[in-house]
């Protein structure tokens, strides 16, 4: 949809994960974001009621009115599906016209094109190593992170994409952490996805609590 604006979504989630502890989680609430507000509001239902907001800056966790923990959140919002996806960087997860990374590779392999990146800013390269992009039909298909030392980090899979009024959004996303020579997998899952919704303004721009 040419010249069409996205400035918001909104989605129910569900989180499954499998922890370290052997045990498995569930998570499932809903999801608003606001690209103009820059504001990550997860509205969880289960295991319990509590409010995760994101900023650009910091991540807070609210329960029954009060923040019970605050931390350090840089890049969060930018590299999120939801501001990635409104937009319109998703395919290359972003890194098209990033400083940070550059292209260093392109290959095809069956249906996928695979391209790599590579930390261009030497900070970067202390910390990080090469990302793996996979599309297939000019979709983000995959990621695949290394460290600095080029041993895998983490996989992450995107399917099942829907058209929202323009907007093209995963309703499955598949994660794979590997530590310690374990899986640990973390699947999302999508659904109700609202674009450009005009309803729910207190949410979206989520005050903190005062005290």
């Amino acid at each position: 949809m040419l010249g069409q604006q996205f400035f918001r979504v909104k989605a129910d989630f569900s989180i499954k994960e499998t922890l370290e502890n052997g045990k498995s989680n569930l998570t499932m609430g809903t999801v608003y974001f606001d690209k103009s507000s820059k504001r990550m509001v997860y509205q969880i239902k289960f295991p319990r009621k509590e409010t995760l907001l994101i900023t650009d800056s910091n991540l807070y966790r609210i329960q029954e009115g009060k923040i019970i923990e605050q931390k350090p959140a840089f890049n969060i919002l930018n590299f999120s599906i939801y501001n990635l996806a409104l937009s319109s960087k998703m395919s290359n997860f972003g890194l098209d016209g990033n400083t940070a990374f550059k292209l260093v590779n392109v290959e095809k392999e069956d249906s996928l094109i695979i391209s790599t990146w590579r930390p261009s800013l030497e900070n970067l390269k202390d910390i990080t190593g090469d990302i793996l992009i996979s599309q297939k039909k000019k979709q983000l298909f995959g990621l695949v992170f290394f460290n600095k030392d080029g041993k895998l980090l983490s996989k992450q899979f995107f399917e099942e994409y829907k058209n929202f009024k323009g907007l093209e959004f995963p309703g499955n996303i598949t994660q794979i952490n590997y530590i310690d020579g374990k899986e640990y997998y973390k699947i999302t899952t999508f659904k109700n996805v609202v674009v450009n919704d005009l309803n729910e303004n207190t949410i979206y721009n989520f005050a903190l609590p005062v005290h």
